[in-house]
C-alpha cells in the first residue's frame, strides 16, 4: 500500500464508504477522494470522514489517483470503466477493481475495453461483506473486517496490479481468495445469490396466504424472519445480480427445483426415513459449515 498516495472511491455508498472508514482506521495516510453523481450524498460521505475529497467530475477525481475501487451495482460497471477511460490520460499508469458479486460478463468485457490501453489495469474484486442496509450512512469500519474478498484476475493482469489490489484487502483486515470470473459465478450462484432469490421466493410466497382473513405473516416468529431478512436488500442492486448471472442461476433454479419435487414425493408418500436423512443431511452441511468458520 506504500505506492499508492490516493485512492478514488467511485460511488461511495454502503461498500465504499465502508472501505473508505476501514482505510483510515488501518492507518492508510494517503487521500481518499469520492467520485459520484449526487453531490448531496458525497456530502454525506465527507461529513462522517469516509473521504477526505469529494467530486463529481471524473477528470478531477482521476488526476492524481493510483487505484480507483469502483462501488455501484453490477450492472453500472462497464459503464463506469468506460467513463474512466474517457476522462483520463490513456498514457497515466492506473489500476482500477470493483465490489461487483458477478465477474464473468464484466470482465471478459473489460478486459476487451484495456487492450487499447496498455497502461490501466483492471482486477476484478468482490469482498463478501455487505448489509440489507445501504447508502453510506449505513456504512462500517469494520465491515470487511475477517470478510472473505475473492479477485478474479485473468491472463492480462499483472503481478503487480494483482499485489496491489491484494493488499488493498488484506489491509482492511479481508482474506483474499483467488478465483477465475467463471469459477467465482458459478460458485457465487449457489453460496449467496440462490440463498437471496429463496428468501424473497419465501418472503413473497408467505405473504400471500390469508385464512379466514388473518395474514400468515401475523404469527411468524424469528425463524421466519432470519430466513427472509436478507430479501429486504435492494431490488435495484439484486436484479442486476441475477440478470448478469443469470445463467448460472437458471441452472441453481433448475437444482431447487428438483429438490423440491424430491421432498414432495418424500410428503406424498409419508417417507419418514427419506424425509429425516434428507433433514440429516442438511444440518450436517451447516454443521460443517460452522466448523470451518471456527477454525
Amino acid at each position: 500500500m506504500n505506492q499508492i498516495q490516493q485512492i478514488t472511491i467511485l460511488g461511495v455508498g454502503l461498500m465504499g464508504g465502508s472501505l473508505g472508514l476501514a482505510l483510515k482506521q488501518n492507518g492508510f495516510s494517503g487521500k481518499i477522494v469520492g467520485l459520484g453523481r449526487k453531490i448531496e450524498r458525497l456530502e454525506i460521505a465527507q461529513s462522517l470522514k469516509a473521504v477526505d475529497k469529494i467530486t463529481t467530475d471524473f477528470g478531477q477525481a482521476l488526476l492524481d489517483t493510483d487505484l480507483v475501487v469502483i462501488c455501484t451495482p453490477v450492472d453500472q460497471i462497464v459503464p463506469m470503466i468506460e467513463r474512466v477511460l474517457r476522462s483520463v490520460d490513456s498514457s497515466k499508469s492506473l489500476i482500477l477493481t470493483d465490489v461487483g458479486s458477478v465477474k464473468s460478463e464484466p470482465v471478459h468485457t473489460i478486459d476487451q475495453l484495456l487492450l487499447e490501453c496498455p497502461n490501466i489495469e483492471f482486477v476484478g474484486g468482490h469482498p463478501m461483506a455487505g448489509s440489507e442496509k445501504t447508502g453510506v450512512s449505513a456504512a462500517r469500519s469494520d465491515l470487511y473486517q475477517s470478510a472473505k474478498c475473492l479477485l478474479t484476475p485473468t491472463d492480462n493482469t499483472s503481478s503487480l496490479a494483482l499485489k496491489m489490489v491484494t493488499q488493498l484487502w488484506e489491509s482492511v483486515g479481508s482474506a483474499v481468495y483467488i478465483l477465475t470470473p467463471d469459477q467465482h459465478d458459478s460458485l457465487l450462484a449457489a453460496a449467496s445469490h440462490l440463498p437471496h432469490l429463496v428468501a424473497s421466493i419465501l418472503a413473497e410466497t408467505v405473504g400471500k396466504v390469508m385464512v379466514n382473513g388473518e395474514a400468515a405473516t401475523k404469527y411468524a416468529a424469528t425463524g421466519f424472519r432470519d430466513t427472509t431478512r436478507i430479501a429486504s436488500g435492494s431490488p435495484e442492486l439484486w436484479n442486476s445480480i441475477f440478470l448478469q448471472n443469470r445463467s448460472n442461476m437458471i441452472t441453481m433454479i433448475s437444482d431447487l427445483i428438483n429438490d423440491l419435487q424430491l421432498f414432495q414425493t418424500y410428503l406424498e408418500n409419508k417417507d419418514a426415513n427419506a424425509i429425516h436423512f434428507y433433514l440429516d443431511s442438511a444440518k450436517r452441511v451447516l454443521e460443517s459449515l460452522e466448523e470451518k468458520n471456527d477454525t
